[in-house]
Protein backbone atom coordinates (compact mmCIF):
# COMPACT_ATOMS: atom_id res chain seq x y z
CA UNK A 1 0.00 0.00 0.00
CA UNK A 2 1.12 3.56 -1.05
CA UNK A 3 2.08 5.57 2.63
CA UNK A 4 0.04 8.08 1.91
CA UNK A 5 -2.80 6.13 1.04
CA UNK A 6 -5.50 6.24 3.45
CA UNK A 7 -5.05 10.04 4.43
CA UNK A 8 -7.77 12.41 4.74
CA UNK A 9 -7.68 14.85 2.37
CA UNK A 10 -5.64 18.17 4.01
CA UNK A 11 -4.29 15.78 6.79
CA UNK A 12 -1.10 16.04 8.56
CA UNK A 13 2.31 14.88 7.89
CA UNK A 14 2.53 13.65 11.44
CA UNK A 15 5.90 11.90 11.97
CA UNK A 16 5.92 8.42 14.06
CA UNK A 17 7.26 10.88 17.01
CA UNK A 18 4.60 13.86 17.21
CA UNK A 19 2.18 10.84 18.05
CA UNK A 20 4.92 9.11 20.65
CA UNK A 21 5.21 12.60 22.57
CA UNK A 22 1.76 13.31 22.46
CA UNK A 23 0.03 10.00 23.80
CA UNK A 24 3.32 9.81 25.88
CA UNK A 25 2.55 12.86 27.83
CA UNK A 26 -1.03 12.30 28.12
CA UNK A 27 0.19 9.15 30.05
CA UNK A 28 2.75 10.79 32.35
CA UNK A 29 -0.01 13.44 33.51
CA UNK A 30 -2.89 11.84 33.59
CA UNK A 31 -1.98 8.46 35.21
CA UNK A 32 0.61 9.22 38.20
CA UNK A 33 -1.20 6.23 40.01
CA UNK A 34 -0.40 3.57 38.42
CA UNK A 35 3.00 2.74 39.96
CA UNK A 36 1.33 2.31 43.28
CA UNK A 37 -0.88 -0.73 41.91
CA UNK A 38 -0.13 -3.76 44.23
CA UNK A 39 -1.67 -7.27 42.98
CA UNK A 40 -5.04 -7.01 45.18
CA UNK A 41 -5.57 -3.27 44.60
CA UNK A 42 -5.25 -4.47 40.65
CA UNK A 43 -7.82 -7.52 41.16
CA UNK A 44 -10.61 -4.59 42.38
CA UNK A 45 -10.05 -2.41 40.04
CA UNK A 46 -10.19 -4.82 37.03
CA UNK A 47 -13.60 -5.90 39.13
CA UNK A 48 -14.69 -2.56 39.00
CA UNK A 49 -13.81 -1.66 35.31
CA UNK A 50 -15.64 -4.59 34.05
CA UNK A 51 -18.96 -3.24 35.97
CA UNK A 52 -18.02 -0.09 34.55
CA UNK A 53 -17.90 -1.22 30.94
CA UNK A 54 -21.43 -3.51 31.29
CA UNK A 55 -23.00 -0.35 32.77
CA UNK A 56 -21.35 1.80 29.66
CA UNK A 57 -22.64 -0.48 27.03
CA UNK A 58 -18.85 -0.78 25.95
CA UNK A 59 -17.24 -2.58 23.30
CA UNK A 60 -14.87 -4.35 25.54
CA UNK A 61 -17.66 -6.67 26.89
CA UNK A 62 -20.02 -6.23 24.28
CA UNK A 63 -18.14 -7.32 20.94
CA UNK A 64 -15.44 -8.51 22.41
CA UNK A 65 -16.42 -12.56 23.78
CA UNK A 66 -15.59 -11.78 27.69
CA UNK A 67 -16.39 -14.48 28.38
CA UNK A 68 -14.92 -16.18 25.88
CA UNK A 69 -11.48 -15.70 25.50
CA UNK A 70 -9.76 -18.43 27.86
CA UNK A 71 -6.87 -19.41 25.88
CA UNK A 72 -7.64 -17.22 23.00
CA UNK A 73 -4.84 -15.44 21.21
CA UNK A 74 -5.31 -11.73 21.51
CA UNK A 75 -3.41 -8.73 20.64
CA UNK A 76 -4.47 -5.31 21.28
CA UNK A 77 -3.37 -2.05 19.44
CA UNK A 78 -3.15 0.20 21.52
CA UNK A 79 -2.96 -0.66 24.85
CA UNK A 80 -2.54 2.30 26.98
CA UNK A 81 -1.94 2.41 30.30
CA UNK A 82 -2.80 -1.60 29.80
CA UNK A 83 -6.27 -1.74 32.09
CA UNK A 84 -8.09 -3.23 28.92
CA UNK A 85 -5.44 -5.81 28.14
CA UNK A 86 -5.24 -6.81 31.74
CA UNK A 87 -9.05 -7.28 32.06
CA UNK A 88 -8.74 -9.41 29.29
CA UNK A 89 -5.88 -11.76 30.52
CA UNK A 90 -7.78 -11.90 33.90
CA UNK A 91 -9.89 -13.64 31.62
CA UNK A 92 -7.68 -16.35 30.16
CA UNK A 93 -6.68 -14.51 27.08
CA UNK A 94 -3.23 -15.13 26.15
CA UNK A 95 -2.42 -11.28 25.13
CA UNK A 96 0.27 -9.61 23.31
CA UNK A 97 -0.34 -5.69 23.44
CA UNK A 98 1.53 -3.51 21.93
CA UNK A 99 1.30 0.73 21.83
CA UNK A 100 3.59 2.94 20.66
CA UNK A 101 4.89 5.04 23.41
CA UNK A 102 7.37 3.25 25.79
CA UNK A 103 5.52 4.50 29.01
CA UNK A 104 2.11 2.80 27.92
CA UNK A 105 3.89 -0.17 27.05
CA UNK A 106 5.92 -0.43 30.16
CA UNK A 107 2.71 0.31 32.06
CA UNK A 108 0.91 -2.34 30.48
CA UNK A 109 3.84 -5.04 31.39
CA UNK A 110 3.48 -4.36 35.06
CA UNK A 111 0.14 -5.28 34.90
CA UNK A 112 0.37 -8.27 33.53
CA UNK A 113 3.27 -9.03 36.25
CA UNK A 114 0.81 -7.98 39.04
CA UNK A 115 -1.66 -10.67 37.32
CA UNK A 116 1.03 -13.62 38.42
CA UNK A 117 -0.07 -16.75 36.92
CA UNK A 118 -2.95 -14.95 34.78
CA UNK A 119 -0.50 -12.74 32.74
CA UNK A 120 2.74 -14.93 32.38
CA UNK A 121 1.79 -16.25 28.83
CA UNK A 122 1.27 -12.63 28.16
CA UNK A 123 3.14 -9.71 26.50
CA UNK A 124 3.21 -5.79 26.36
CA UNK A 125 5.99 -4.37 23.70
CA UNK A 126 6.55 -0.80 22.27
CA UNK A 127 5.12 -1.39 18.06
CA UNK A 128 3.86 0.78 15.32
CA UNK A 129 0.13 -0.07 14.52
CA UNK A 130 1.21 0.27 10.77
CA UNK A 131 3.75 -1.87 10.55
CA UNK A 132 2.87 -5.05 13.09
CA UNK A 133 5.85 -7.09 13.86
CA UNK A 134 3.72 -10.39 13.95
CA UNK A 135 3.26 -13.13 11.37
CA UNK A 136 -0.10 -13.66 9.14
CA UNK A 137 -2.92 -15.53 11.30
CA UNK A 138 -0.96 -14.98 14.31
CA UNK A 139 -3.56 -14.25 16.51
CA UNK A 140 -7.91 -15.44 17.10
CA UNK A 141 -8.91 -11.48 17.78
CA UNK A 142 -7.74 -8.36 17.26
CA UNK A 143 -8.87 -5.56 19.70
CA UNK A 144 -8.20 -1.72 19.45
CA UNK A 145 -10.25 0.90 21.37
CA UNK A 146 -10.08 4.75 20.17
CA UNK A 147 -6.66 4.05 18.76
CA UNK A 148 -6.17 3.71 14.84
CA UNK A 149 -8.03 6.80 14.03
CA UNK A 150 -5.19 8.69 15.72
CA UNK A 151 -2.62 6.31 13.05
CA UNK A 152 -0.95 8.23 10.26
CA UNK A 153 -2.81 6.15 7.69
CA UNK A 154 -5.38 4.30 9.50
CA UNK A 155 -6.19 1.83 6.36
CA UNK A 156 -2.72 0.92 6.63
CA UNK A 157 -3.55 0.22 10.52
CA UNK A 158 -6.69 -1.57 9.88
CA UNK A 159 -4.79 -3.75 6.86
CA UNK A 160 -2.10 -4.86 9.14
CA UNK A 161 -4.57 -5.65 12.01
CA UNK A 162 -6.43 -7.91 9.18
CA UNK A 163 -3.01 -9.59 8.03
CA UNK A 164 -2.23 -11.05 11.64
CA UNK A 165 -5.78 -12.20 12.08
CA UNK A 166 -6.50 -16.01 11.58
CA UNK A 167 -9.24 -16.56 9.11
CA UNK A 168 -12.13 -16.62 10.51
CA UNK A 169 -10.87 -14.33 13.61
CA UNK A 170 -12.96 -11.44 14.69
CA UNK A 171 -11.38 -7.83 15.21
CA UNK A 172 -13.22 -5.34 17.57
CA UNK A 173 -12.47 -2.07 17.03
CA UNK A 174 -13.60 1.57 18.29
CA UNK A 175 -13.26 4.30 15.79
CA UNK A 176 -15.05 7.60 15.93
CA UNK A 177 -18.32 8.57 14.62
CA UNK A 178 -18.73 11.79 12.09
CA UNK A 179 -22.86 11.13 11.79
CA UNK A 180 -22.37 12.36 15.67
CA UNK A 181 -23.88 15.30 18.14
CA UNK A 182 -19.94 15.64 19.23
CA UNK A 183 -18.37 15.87 16.01
CA UNK A 184 -21.04 18.55 14.02
CA UNK A 185 -22.06 20.40 17.32
CA UNK A 186 -18.98 20.18 19.42
CA UNK A 187 -15.93 19.72 17.59
CA UNK A 188 -17.52 21.42 13.83
CA UNK A 189 -19.34 24.12 15.08
CA UNK A 190 -18.25 25.33 18.35
CA UNK A 191 -14.52 24.49 18.36
CA UNK A 192 -13.81 24.59 14.72
CA UNK A 193 -15.49 27.55 13.48
CA UNK A 194 -16.73 29.50 15.91
CA UNK A 195 -13.16 29.63 17.56
CA UNK A 196 -11.50 29.29 14.24
CA UNK A 197 -9.12 26.14 14.99
CA UNK A 198 -10.69 24.57 11.58
CA UNK A 199 -9.07 28.05 9.98
CA UNK A 200 -5.64 27.46 11.68
CA UNK A 201 -4.19 24.19 9.10
CA UNK A 202 -5.34 20.36 8.69
CA UNK A 203 -4.83 18.95 11.86
CA UNK A 204 -7.57 20.93 13.49
CA UNK A 205 -9.40 17.79 14.71
CA UNK A 206 -6.09 16.24 15.96
CA UNK A 207 -5.80 19.64 18.36
CA UNK A 208 -9.47 19.49 19.51
CA UNK A 209 -9.58 16.24 20.66
CA UNK A 210 -7.61 14.09 23.24
CA UNK A 211 -6.48 15.88 26.29
CA UNK A 212 -7.41 14.15 29.34
CA UNK A 213 -4.17 15.40 31.64
CA UNK A 214 -4.80 17.24 34.46
CA UNK A 215 -1.97 20.03 33.98
CA UNK A 216 -1.73 22.17 31.35
CA UNK A 217 -1.44 21.11 27.79
CA UNK A 218 1.55 21.66 26.03
CA UNK A 219 1.72 18.81 22.94
CA UNK A 220 -0.52 18.72 20.30
CA UNK A 221 -2.15 16.00 19.32
CA UNK A 222 -1.22 15.74 15.54
CA UNK A 223 -4.22 13.02 14.16
CA UNK A 224 -7.77 12.89 14.68
CA UNK A 225 -10.23 11.04 12.27
CA UNK A 226 -14.23 10.68 12.01
CA UNK A 227 -15.54 8.00 10.24
CA UNK A 228 -19.28 7.93 8.54
CA UNK A 229 -21.13 4.02 8.01
CA UNK A 230 -19.49 4.09 4.89
CA UNK A 231 -15.80 5.23 5.43
CA UNK A 232 -16.03 2.19 8.61
CA UNK A 233 -17.09 -0.31 5.84
CA UNK A 234 -14.48 0.68 3.37
CA UNK A 235 -12.20 0.15 6.06
CA UNK A 236 -13.25 -3.26 6.57
CA UNK A 237 -14.16 -4.01 3.02
CA UNK A 238 -12.42 -7.22 3.47
CA UNK A 239 -14.04 -8.60 6.31
CA UNK A 240 -17.67 -10.48 6.10
CA UNK A 241 -20.32 -10.18 8.48
CA UNK A 242 -19.47 -6.08 9.73
CA UNK A 243 -21.43 -5.27 12.28
CA UNK A 244 -21.50 -1.49 13.89
CA UNK A 245 -22.99 0.20 16.43
CA UNK A 246 -22.87 3.58 18.58
CA UNK A 247 -22.76 4.93 21.73
CA UNK A 248 -20.78 7.37 23.48
CA UNK A 249 -23.36 10.81 24.48
CA UNK A 250 -22.47 13.20 26.91
CA UNK A 251 -23.94 16.52 27.74
CA UNK A 252 -20.66 17.23 29.66
CA UNK A 253 -18.70 17.37 26.63
CA UNK A 254 -21.23 20.25 25.24
CA UNK A 255 -19.38 23.95 25.66
CA UNK A 256 -20.25 26.05 28.44
CA UNK A 257 -23.22 24.29 29.91
CA UNK A 258 -21.37 21.07 30.18
CA UNK A 259 -19.40 21.98 32.87
CA UNK A 260 -22.86 23.37 34.69
CA UNK A 261 -24.42 19.64 33.95
CA UNK A 262 -21.47 17.66 35.08
CA UNK A 263 -21.96 18.82 38.32
CA UNK A 264 -25.63 18.18 38.35
CA UNK A 265 -24.37 14.74 36.64
CA UNK A 266 -22.18 13.82 39.87
CA UNK A 267 -24.54 15.06 42.33
CA UNK A 268 -27.04 13.13 41.06
CA UNK A 269 -25.75 9.77 39.53
CA UNK A 270 -22.23 10.04 41.14
CA UNK A 271 -19.12 8.88 39.92
CA UNK A 272 -17.73 5.24 38.67
CA UNK A 273 -14.47 4.05 40.57
CA UNK A 274 -14.22 1.59 37.60
CA UNK A 275 -12.62 4.50 34.96
CA UNK A 276 -9.56 4.75 37.74
CA UNK A 277 -7.86 2.49 35.42
CA UNK A 278 -8.40 3.61 31.71
CA UNK A 279 -9.12 7.65 32.86
CA UNK A 280 -7.00 8.24 35.29
CA UNK A 281 -10.03 9.24 37.41
CA UNK A 282 -12.82 8.01 38.48
CA UNK A 283 -16.07 8.05 35.57
CA UNK A 284 -19.38 10.13 35.76
CA UNK A 285 -22.06 7.77 35.45
CA UNK A 286 -24.12 8.62 32.41
CA UNK A 287 -27.65 9.18 32.83
CA UNK A 288 -30.47 6.88 31.10
CA UNK A 289 -30.86 9.99 28.04
CA UNK A 290 -27.55 9.66 27.44
CA UNK A 291 -27.23 6.04 27.01
CA UNK A 292 -30.27 6.43 24.93
CA UNK A 293 -29.14 8.70 22.87
CA UNK A 294 -25.61 7.77 22.45
CA UNK A 295 -27.31 4.55 20.24
CA UNK A 296 -28.73 7.10 17.54
CA UNK A 297 -26.10 10.25 17.98
CA UNK A 298 -22.97 8.93 19.82
CA UNK A 299 -19.23 9.47 18.85
CA UNK A 300 -18.01 6.06 18.92
CA UNK A 301 -18.68 2.98 16.32
CA UNK A 302 -17.90 -0.51 17.87
CA UNK A 303 -17.08 -2.05 15.43
CA UNK A 304 -16.89 -6.40 15.37
CA UNK A 305 -15.99 -7.82 11.87
CA UNK A 306 -15.26 -11.39 10.74
CA UNK A 307 -12.25 -11.95 8.64
CA UNK A 308 -13.36 -13.80 5.36
CA UNK A 309 -12.85 -18.06 6.55
CA UNK A 310 -11.25 -18.41 2.57
CA UNK A 311 -8.36 -15.41 3.75
CA UNK A 312 -4.59 -16.66 3.33
CA UNK A 313 -2.76 -15.06 4.98
CA UNK A 314 -0.90 -11.83 3.80
CA UNK A 315 -3.49 -8.67 3.24
CA UNK A 316 -6.66 -7.80 4.11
Amino acid sequence: MNAAAGRDAGAPEATRRDIQAFWGEVYRTAYGRDPMLTPAGLDAALVELEDMFRFQGHGAVVEMPIAALDGRRVLEIGSGSGGHSALFAKHGARMTSIDITWERAAATARKFELLGDRGRACLAAQADAENLPFADAAFDIVYSNGVLHHTRDTERAVAEALRVLRPGGLAVVMLYCKSSFHYWFTLFLCVGILKGRMFQGGAWLGRATEWIGSSRQTVENPITRCYTVRGVRRLFAACEDVRLRKMGFFFYAIPKIGRLYRRFQIRRYGLHPGGMLVYGEPWPRTSPLERRLGRYIGFAWFVAARKAASSLGGGA
